[in-house]
Order: structure tokens, then sequence, then C-alpha cells
């Protein structure tokens, strides 16, 4: 039972590993909250692993900024994407554990922004933007050991500006404006270490993984994300059958206020004190494994986030489906 859990383990861990998301500046950070959940503390054993997920978000902030445009409306925004997961694990160690890297390549299909203005010129117009195309890609070393049912990893996820930037404009007599972007014009880098406990004799897991998300200045807009701890947490029950149920929650949090002349700007626009962002997301899971797809062992995980408490940045709905091959 261990070696056929351990198996299934390859494809959903490597599931769990980040992906880019919309925009503290922009409502949302660079890292999508609840990528690592399932056995996100297990790097498994050498081979090729491709990941597959479709993402749709639905979510709201009152007052934020798009691309250096404050918005003090109450914003939704829809998005629907897709990420394509590249892993290699390596047939050798690295101090003392197995090493490997992974490649995040994220799609937006179809993104929509939209609010009723409350501020001049746009007073009380519906306005709407849309968006689709890469966003920013994802290149992750990571390195993982095993002792007993215990199994660790560290990490650093680096996100590159792919994706498509371009500050804010308005068109007032068309009251429209452009804002909505697939990147977001900054490097992010985000330390990782994750742990999971996994006991074949019950099928019972707890696992977790804290980190730190550290961004540069957005020079197009002279806006500084500040650092944000991001800490997640899953248990599951994995059954004989290859099925697994539980919860998956997490906890966003910036540890400093934002900085530079666009923060200034913005807090000034909004009429905020600070632009420091939290959050807090939880739902259930699960996850099948066992089956084959094209002749190869496939795992699948369903995930769905409900958020809650969230400030200066969108509070979403999150369904989340994953498709996991092993080569």
């Amino acid at each position: 039972m261990k070696n056929t859990f351990l198996a299934a383990a390859a494809s959903l861990a490597l599931a769990s590993l980040p992906s880019a998301s919309g925009a503290v500046e922009g409502g949302a950070g660079a890292y999508l909250l609840g990528s690592r959940a399932a056995f996100a503390g297990i790097v498994p054993g050498p081979g090729f692993y491709l990941g597959l997920d479709v993402v749709t978000m639905d979510g709201s902030v009152e007052g934020l900024t798009m691309g250096g445009l404050p918005i003090r409306a109450d914003t939704n925004l829809d998005v629907t994407f897709a990420k394509l997961s590249l892993t290699k694990v390596f047939d050798t160690q690295l101090w003392g554990g197995t090493p490997a890297l992974n490649l995040n390549i994220p799609f937006v299909f179809d993104a929509g922004l939209s609010f009723v203005g409350v501020t001049p010129p746009l007073v009380d117009v519906a306005i709407e933007d849309t968006t689709s195309g890469i966003g920013d890609i994802t290149l992750t070393p990571l390195v993982g050991w095993h002792t007993g049912n215990w199994h660790y990893s560290a990490a650093l996820s680096i996100y590159a500006p792919t994706g498509s930037y371009s500050t804010a404009s308005i068109d007032v007599p068309n009251r429209t404006i452009n804002a909505l972007n697939t990147g977001k014009n900054i490097w992010s880098f985000q330390p990782v270490f994750a742990a999971t406990h996994f006991d074949p004799a019950t099928g019972l897991e707890f696992s977790g993984a804290a980190s730190l998300l550290i961004s540069t200045r957005n020079k197009a807009t002279d806006y500084q994300n500040a650092p944000a701890l991001n800490l997640e947490g899953t248990v599951l029950q994995h059954m004989k059958s290859g099925l697994a149920l539980g919860v998956s929650g997490y906890a966003y949090q910036q540890i400093g206020d934002d900085s530079g002349s666009g923060a200034v700007a913005t807090r000034t626009a909004l009429g905020a004190n600070s632009l420091k962002a939290r959050v807090y997301g939880l739902g259930p899971m699960v996850t099948y494994s066992g089956a084959t797809v094209f002749g190869h062992d496939a795992s699948f995980q369903l995930k769905y986030f409900k958020e809650f408490e969230s400030k200066r940045r969108f509070e979403s709905d999150i369904l989340w489906v994953n498709m996991s091959l092993t080569f």
C-alpha cells in the first residue's frame, strides 16, 4: 500500500508546484494561493512529470490599483486560465536529497474586469475590460528528503515577467479603460519549505508549506509590493481505491506596507492609511490516483477554495482541476 501511495504522490506532489496569478498591485500576488496541497513535501523518484491545470476565479475588491490606475469602486474580476507544468526529477543526490526542476507556463483564456465608476470622468458609468494571453512563467528548482513517514522539500520559485504588460489608459469619450494585463512587469522570488506526514497504514496525510514572496519594483508605475508570507495546509484521507477526500486552506499576509510613488498615489486616491493585504481561503479537495491516460500513470485533483477576511486584494471563489501524468 505504501508503494502504491508514494507512486501516486509523485504526480500529486508535482501538481502542487506554483503558478502565477493576477496582479498586491493589481489585487493579487504573483503566487497562486493553494498551489501546494496534496503531498506538498514530496519530491518523487527520478523521471519526467507533466501536469495540466484549469482554474476559474470569480472575485471582488473595493479599492485597488491596476496598471498604475487607482480604482475606488467595488471591482469584479473573472478569470479562466490553464497552466502547463513540466518537471524533471534527476537521478542523483544533492545535499543528501533528490533534486528536481519545475517549469510552469500559464495561459489566460479570458479575464474580465468590471466596475461602476465613482470618480470623474467615469462617475456612474459601467466599465469593462478584458484580456487574454500567456502569463508570467515560473521556474522552480527544489530538493526533497525522506525520513520514514516524513517527507520534506525546499524550493525557490522564480517568477519571470513574460506576460504582457502596459500601464492603464482611459478612453474618456468612449468611457472605457485598458487596465488588465496577463503579466505583472516584475520579478518575484519565493523561498519555500514544505513537509508531508503520510501514514501508509491508515492512509492519513498531513501536508503544509510556508513561503515568503519577495518582488522587485514595478518600474512602469514605481510600485513596490511588500513581502508576503504564505501558509498552506492540507489534510487528506487516502483510500485503497485510489480516492482521497479532505480539506485544504491557506493564509496570506503582507508583512509590510507597499512603497514607491505609485503606492503613495494609490493610498491618497483610495483614502487609505495602509495598503497591507491579507486573505484566507478554505475548501474541500478530492484526489484520485491509479488511472491510466495515454498509457501513462495519471492522477487527478479537484479543489474549491472560498476566500474570506480579505483586505486590499481580491476575495474570490476558486475552482481548480488538475491532471498529472508520470513518464
